[in-house]
């Protein structure tokens, strides 16, 4: 079984409390030559755990890739745990650590210098696109061959927004409109590719590893705003568990050290309790505002509940006109923009307390399934309210509803009515 992991926010993110401040760019500029160590541990038995990043920092999170290179250095492999990454970095934003700006395999190893890379770069593979699912796949294909395991962890860090798409012509933050620029995971500034949960361009990255070794054990979301039940949905096939972010991450996101202390003293963990641990120290020792651990071997409940509060609605105009009412009184997970995000409990609770006949019940249902389905929901004080999954809920925005619908990846399209009664609203 695998783990993967994804640190993503949305273009040029803005620090949140508890985030990275910026950091002096002069330090370690004499380390990390590009000299390769050893190229692989073929031999003897397989680990217990891949712990895999993909790092892809080809963006204006450049100097971020230095800062947690070197995380992942105060912990390091051992005790049954390879720590491999691929990084991606780009010009302009950092020239620590020799100022490369191709893409690099290491295997960490476990150093107390916070400021120079020391692990030994096993493969420079020039500039790729990390936005391109063959990129991903020939990196998850490089570590099973090289470092096999019982256990795979993958990390997938940079910007990401949820299931939507960015679309390649937005380089602000935000349009002309004032909306926020369509989201993806992974966007490569050099090269313009972004994995896309909606377009079905992550699942191709993950597809073949996932065929060959067995689901993840874990998807943790090291990323802004994963953490949605259509993300959920789209990533069953490929994990027993997850870990994201309902709201923007600061620029700490995961906690490194915790989770790979927790990984390399309990090997025998379950996916949800390094799904929850992940979560937890993402909150309670990064600072970050919101983390949840989700089993998705428990999502189907969750999915039967929202089906059936769309048929309801679908069912009935009067009940279709007042479960818009309640969006409007539901609580988003973002300040500024993506107000798109409701918090699927809050939506619950609201419709719960209105004491609507038909629709409360479902309501109810729809809470004991986020239940079941949302192991642990971390957050800050003030977002203690959260439930630890979003529902998409803007009906408004023709351009993503179309996407909603029809996107090649969209499963949850496929398995419930939701997407119906989004396009219901639309179409009215």
């Amino acid at each position: 079984m695998l783990l993967l992991t994804l640190f993503a926010c949305t273009p040029d993110p803005i620090t949140k409390p508890g985030g990275r401040p910026d950091r002096d760019d002069t330090a370690g500029d004499t380390a990390d030559t590009g000299d390769s160590g050893d190229t692989a541990d073929t031999g003897g038995e397989p680990a217990k755990w891949q712990f895999l990043v993909y790092m892809d920092g080809d963006n204006d999170l450049e100097d971020w890739v230095i800062h947690d290179l070197n995380e992942l250095e105060l912990t390091g492999s051992g005790d049954g745990v390879e720590v491999l990454v691929q990084a991606d970095r780009i010009d302009g934003y950092s020239t620590k650590n020799g100022d490369w700006t191709d893409a690099r395999r290491y295997k960490i190893i476990g150093d107390e210098d916070a400021d120079r890379i020391t692990s030994p770069v096993l493969e420079d593979i020039g500039e790729v696109d990390m936005g391109a699912p063959e990129t991903l796949a020939a990196f998850l294909d490089w570590a099973s061959t090289n470092y096999p395991a019982e256990h795979r962890a993958l990390i997938m860090w940079d910007h990401g927004d949820g299931w939507l798409v960015r679309d390649p012509e937005d380089a602000a933050d935000t349009m002309a409109d004032g909306a926020a620029p369509p989201p993806a995971v992974a966007y490569d500034d050099t090269d313009g590719g972004y994995l896309s949960f909606a377009e079905g361009t992550f699942a191709e990255g993950v597809t073949a590893s996932v065929e060959a070794h067995g689901k993840f054990d874990v998807i943790a979301f090291d990323a802004c705003n994963m953490a949605s039940w259509e993300v959920m949905h789209a990533i069953v096939p490929f994990a027993h568990a997850a870990s994201g972010a309902e709201t923007t991450e600061g620029y700490e996101g995961l906690q490194y050290g915790p989770a790979l202390a927790y990984l390399r003293a309990t090997p025998d963990t379950t996916p949800i309790l390094l799904a929850n641990e992940l979560s937890r120290a993402t909150v309670e020792e990064g600072g970050e505002e919101t983390h949840s651990a989700t089993d998705l071997d428990q999502l189907a409940g969750l999915d039967a509940a929202i089906d059936a509060l769309a048929g309801a609605a679908l069912a009935d105009p009067e009940l279709a006109t007042a479960l818009m009412q309640y969006r409007r009184t539901t609580r988003g997970v973002d300040r500024i923009w993506k107000n798109w995000y409701l918090d699927a409990g809050d939506l619950a609770a609201v419709i719960t307390a209105a004491g609507d006949p038909v629709l409360t019940p479902l309501a109810l249902d729809l809470t004991a399934a986020l239940d079941v389905a949302v192991y642990h929901s971390y957050a800050s004080e003030e977002y203690a309210w959260v439930s630890g999954l979003t529902l998409w809920f803007d009906p408004a925005n023709d351009d993503y509803t179309e996407l909603y619908v029809n996107g090649p990846g969209a499963t949850w399209s496929s398995d419930t009515r939701w997407d119906d009664l989004m396009l219901s609203y639309v179409e009215k």
